[in-house]
């Protein structure tokens, strides 16, 4: 039987002892932001291979001023193309090259707002695990968000990798003592 079905069994049969998610609160809230946040970051990255794609077959003049620069140079030099009247493929790629840049620095602007309300939602929710070397807004609400608002049946450290996926499992062969990470 799968899990889901198992799950379903047990609460039909009155013995299920879990809790679900309230899905309400500051968890919740920094779930939503996370999911707008991992998109727009999505989005961006498409928004720049397409960019870079699109210079391959521009008109030989204007791929010639755009390749090989940095890619901020890149997306403020095609931000600021002015295509003129679309009457020829130059103009065309202008105008594409144009609306590129500007959606990715948008995203940009609305990945950086994302990640600032990210900041102040984890921080308010949980300073300490913030505060912890290597973790920050966007590893701290990922941990949240596993977590749900309610926190109450994690028991330990070893409880919580468990739940998240990343607690060791044995790897080794012959005399090689090796752990994996459990991403089941």
């Amino acid at each position: 039987m799968t899990d889901a079905e198992n799950a379903a069994r047990a609460v039909l049969a009155g013995t299920a002892t879990a809790t679900p998610k309230s899905a309400e609160g500051t968890v919740e809230m920094i779930r939503h932001t996370k999911i707008a946040r991992d998109t727009a970051v999505k989005s961006r990255t498409q928004a720049m291979v397409t960019l870079k794609a699109l210079i391959v077959t521009v008109p030989d003049e204007l791929r010639e001023q755009l390749q090989g620069l940095p890619k901020m140079t890149l997306i403020d030099r095609c931000a600021g193309l002015r295509p003129g009247t679309v009457t020829s493929v130059l103009a065309s790629a202008k105008r594409s090259l144009r609306s590129l840049a500007r959606r990715w620095l948008a995203l940009d602007e609305e990945i950086k707002d994302h990640d600032r309300l990210l900041g102040g939602l984890t921080r308010q929710q949980a300073p300490e695990l913030v505060e912890a070397f290597g973790i920050g807004p966007d590893t701290a609400a990922e941990a949240l968000v596993v977590v749900g608002d309610n926190p109450e049946p994690i028991h330990s450290q070893a409880a919580f990798a468990k739940l998240a996926g990343v607690c060791p499992v044995p790897a080794s062969s012959g005399r090689t003592d090796r752990h994996r990470l459990n991403l089941v």
